[in-house]
């Protein structure tokens, strides 16, 4: 509601839309999105580091980010990081044979269930994360040359902050 005085000294109420009230909060600049997307774009490129992986063995993107998650949630079953990374079973399924075939991913018999196995980061792994990791913070480390230790700390405060708000939208949206 908005209130305003008249001409004549009454007070005229009217209805005007309350973008918080309405659910859409403030407003985004469209800057902001770009920014946040082509900061997610140059991540997505840096890819896995050669010398972590081998001669003639490749990581592609998809098999990367579910390795993060093995190592984020594991030992977990197939069925469950399917469900964690939103994806068909058939297809984390496949990847997954891959990640194992590869050394990256451990595979062993659920206790309790003979019919279920559970999925762990191998040694391997564990080290080609450590890589990509080390190799992602160097690049960091170079794009925020000029900036100072609590711009750098600012940064990442403000990024969790970002990723928990998104996180709990999500988790609101499901």
């Amino acid at each position: 509601m908005a209130t305003s005085r008249t001409t004549s000294g009454t007070i005229d109420t009217q209805a005007t839309p309350d973008p918080a009230a309405a659910g859409t909060g403030p407003s985004v600049p469209a800057d902001l999105e770009r920014a946040l997307t082509q900061v997610a774009r140059a991540i997505l490129h840096l890819g896995v580091p050669q010398q972590a992986l081998g001669e003639g063995r490749a990581l592609d993107r998809s098999g990367y980010w579910l390795m993060v998650r093995v190592s984020e949630n594991g030992p977990i079953r197939l069925s469950d990081l399917a469900e964690a990374v939103e994806l068909d079973l058939s297809t984390v399924s496949r990847q997954m044979r891959d990640l194992v075939e590869g050394g990256l991913i451990t595979k062993v018999p659920d206790p309790h269930d003979g019919r279920a196995s559970f999925l762990s980061l191998s040694a391997r792994g564990a080290a080609v994360l450590e890589s990509v990791s080390e190799s992602r913070r160097e690049a960091l480390a170079d794009a925020l040359t000029d900036w100072t230790e609590e711009e750098r700390a600012t940064l990442a405060a403000e990024l969790f902050r970002l990723a928990s708000g998104l996180q709990t939208r999500q988790k609101g949206t499901r």
